[in-house]
C-alpha cells in the first residue's frame, strides 16, 4: 500500500523553509488577526501601486487577488504577475504580463499570499485560516509578513519552479547591507508584536477571569443557606478551573484533631463528613498560619512527605489549600481544598481562588445573618403559639387550628372530636403544696399528654388547669377510648412533687361533631364543656361523652 503524502499548507511550508534552510524562526512578524491582515493587505497593495520600478514582480493567489481593491492597477505597474493557483480566477481581464503557476504541492484553498519583489522593495504577506469541527467549532488564524530581501527571495524561489525563477529581479548591489538592516528591524518588530500579543492575551485572560468570578457571584448570590452557598461555590470553581476534587472543610478550634467536610463538588448530598486532620498536613498548615498552601508536587514537598504515598494512591499530584473564613465564632475556620491528578496550579489560579474565596466569605456572612434572622423569627413564632409554662400550644393558636379543622371536617363530612379536661381539686394542690408545685404538676401532665397523643392531634392549654385536645378523623367511640386512656395515665402517674399516697386525677368531657346540629366550632367546644361539667358533677376522675339531649341522655364511659 502506497502511503499518501500529506499536503502542507502555505504557512507550514513557510515555517519549514525558515527553520531548515535559513535556520531562524524570527524572520517574519506573526499576524494572528483577520482584521489586521486585511489592513496590511491594503497597505501592501498601496505600496505596489505607488511603485515605479520596472522590474517589479508580484506573486499572489487568486483569492487574494479578489480581495484587492486596485489589483488591476497594481498589475499594470508590474513586470510580471505570477498567479498561484488555489482555485480562484483573477477578477480582472488578464494582461500579457500574467504568468499562471501551479505550486507543487498546490496551495490550500485557505492559503493567502501577496509577494512584492524589485530592486528597491521586498515584501511578503501571507496567512492561513483553519476551521476545526467537533464538540466546539472554532477557527484558527495564522499568518505573518517580512521585508527581509533574502527571505522574500527564498520564499519566491520555493514557490516557483526553476524555469520561472528567471522572473525574479536581480538583487541590488547593497543587498547584504539591506538584509542586515531589515533583519534587525524584523527582530525588533517581531519582539514588539509578541509583547503586544502577550498583553492582549493577558487582557483576555483577565477578562475571562472576571467573567468567571461574576458567574460564581451570580451562582452564590441566589442562595440563602450556608450549605447551598458552599456547594454552588465548589461546583462553579471545579467547572471553571479544572480540579479533580474541590471541597470545603471546617475546623472549629485550632487544636482540634478532627475536621468536617461540609461540601464536595463530587457529591451534592455530602454533609459534615468527619476526617482526621493528621492525615491532612496541608489543612493543619493553613489553620496554623492562616495562609494559602500551594503544593505542585506532593512527592517532593516537605509538608506532604509523610502522606505522599496515600495521596498518590488517591491519584492526587497537586494541592491548593486556602482559608475562606478564619476562626469565626459562628462557623469556625473554613478551608477550600482543591486537588489535581495531573498538572500544576498556577499563580494566576491561586489569585483567582483568593478572590472568589473572599466573595464566598461575604456570601456566608450574609447567609449566617439571614439564618440568624430566620431562626429568631421561628423562635418568635413559636413563642407566639406556645404556652410559656407547659410548652404546648396556647389558647390563641388552638382557636386558629380549631376553626381550620372544624371547617375541613364539615366540608368533607369527616369525623372530628374535641376532648376537654380539667385537673381535679387543683386549688387544693396550690393551697397545700404552693403554686410552684402546682406549676410542676401542670408541666408533668402536659408531658404525659404529649406522649399519649398522635402527631395529628392538637394539644393545648386552654387556661389555668384546663386542657383541650382536638382529634381529627376520630369518631365518638374512638375519642372516648382515647380520653379514658389519658385519664388512666394521669391517675397512675407518680408526680415528682406530690406525695405517693396523694393521687392527681382529671375529669374529661368528650364531644364529637354532629353535622346536622353543629354549624359552628363553638357548638362543638360548648358540647365538650357541657360533658366536662357533667363529669365534675358525677364525682370527678371520669370521662363523659356528650350526646344531644333530644337523642340520648348523657352517658358515663
Amino acid at each position: 500500500m502506497v502511503k499518501q503524502k500529506t499536503t502542507l499548507t502555505l504557512l507550514q511550508r513557510v515555517e519549514h523553509l525558515f527553520k531548515t534552510v535559513i535556520g531562524k524562526e524570527e524572520l517574519y512578524v506573526p499576524v494572528r488577526d483577520d482584521a489586521l491582515f486585511s489592513i496590511l493587505l491594503q497597505e501592501t497593495e498601496h505600496v505596489a501601486t505607488q511603485h515605479e520600478d520596472a522590474d517589479l514582480l508580484v506573486m499572489m493567489d487568486g483569492a487574494t487577488a479578489c480581495e484587492l481593491k486596485n489589483g488591476e492597477e497594481m498589475a499594470k505597474k508590474a513586470r510580471a504577475i505570477v498567479l498561484l493557483d488555489n482555485g480562484k480566477p483573477l477578477p480582472w481581464e488578464p494582461a500579457a504580463n500574467l504568468v499562471k503557476h501551479s505550486c507543487a504541492p498546490p496551495l490550500h484553498r485557505n492559503d493567502r499570499i501577496l509577494l512584492l519583489l524589485s530592486k528597491t522593495i521586498s515584501l511578503v504577506l501571507f496567512r492561513q485560516r483553519a476551521h476545526h469541527t467537533g464538540p466546539e467549532t472554532r477557527e484558527d488564524f495564522h499568518g505573518g509578513w517580512t521585508v527581509r530581501r533574502s527571505t522574500v527571495t527564498l520564499l519566491a524561489k520555493a514557490l516557483l519552479d526553476v524555469e520561472k525563477e528567471l522572473l525574479l529581479p536581480a538583487p541590488p548591489p547593497n543587498a547584504d547591507i539591506e538584509d542586515r538592516i531589515s533583519s534587525a528591524m524584523m527582530r525588533l518588530t517581531s519582539l514588539h508584536a509578541g509583547a503586544l500579543e502577550s498583553r492582549e492575551q493577558n487582557a483576555a485572560v483577565e477578562k475571562n477571569d472576571l467573567l468567571s468570578i461574576l458567574e460564581i457571584l451570580k451562582a452564590i448570590s441566589t442562595k440563602r443557606h450556608a450549605h447551598d452557598i458552599l456547594y454552588a461555590f465548589v461546583e462553579q470553581i471545579a467547572r471553571i478551573i479544572p480540579t479533580d476534587r474541590c471541597s470545603i472543610v471546617r475546623v472549629w478550634e485550632e487544636n482540634d484533631s478532627k475536621g468536617h467536610v461540609l461540601v464536595s463538588h463530587e457529591n451534592e448530598n455530602l454533609r459534615d463528613c468527619v476526617i482526621t486532620l493528621d492525615k491532612y498536613p496541608e489543612l493543619v498548615e493553613v489553620i496554623n498560619t492562616g495562609k494559602t498552601v500551594l503544593i505542585n508536587d506532593i512527592s517532593s514537598h516537605p509538608l506532604t512527605a509523610e502522606v505522599s504515598d496515600a495521596l498518590q494512591k488517591a491519584g492526587i499530584n497537586a494541592l491548593m489549600v486556602l482559608p475562606i473564613v478564619k476562626k469565626d465564632k459562628h462557623v469556625g475556620t473554613l478551608i477550600l481544598r482543591a486537588a489535581r491528578r495531573q498538572g500544576q496550579f498556577t499563580v494566576r489560579e491561586a489569585s483567582f481562588f483568593q478572590i472568589v474565596s473572599e466573595a464566598a466569605a461575604n456570601a456566608l456572612e450574609r447567609a449566617h445573618l439571614f439564618e440568624s434572622i430566620q431562626l429568631a423569627n421561628e423562635r418568635l413564632e413559636q413563642l407566639a403559639i406556645t404556652d410559656g409554662l407547659t410548652g404546648i400550644y396556647n389558647r390563641r393558636y388552638f382557636h386558629e387550628r380549631f376553626e381550620h379543622e372544624f371547617e375541613r371536617a364539615t366540608r368533607y363530612k369527616l369525623p372530628f372530636s374535641c376532648v376537654l379536661f380539667d385537673i381535679d381539686d387543683f386549688k387544693w394542690i396550690n393551697d397545700t403544696y404552693g403554686h410552684l408545685v402546682g406549676d410542676v404538676v401542670l408541666k408533668e401532665i402536659a408531658e404525659r399528654m404529649v406522649a399519649c397523643t398522635r402527631r395529628v392531634d392538637i394539644l393545648a392549654r386552654y387556661g389555668g388547669e384546663e386542657f383541650v385536645i382536638l382529634l381529627p378523623q376520630t369518631d365518638r367511640q374512638g375519642a372516648a377510648i382515647e380520653a379514658e386512656r389519658m385519664r388512666s395515665v394521669v391517675e397512675n402517674f407518680s408526680f415528682s412533687q406530690i406525695a405517693d399516697d396523694q393521687r392527681i386525677t382529671i375529669s374529661v368531657g368528650v364531644a364529637c361533631i354532629d353535622l346536622d346540629t353543629m354549624k359552628e366550632s363553638d357548638n362543638l367546644l360548648r358540647a365538650a364543656d357541657v360533658a366536662l361539667y357533667e363529669a365534675k358533677k358525677r364525682g370527678k376522675n371520669c370521662v363523659v361523652v356528650y350526646r344531644e339531649p333530644n337523642k340520648e341522655k348523657q352517658n358515663e364511659h
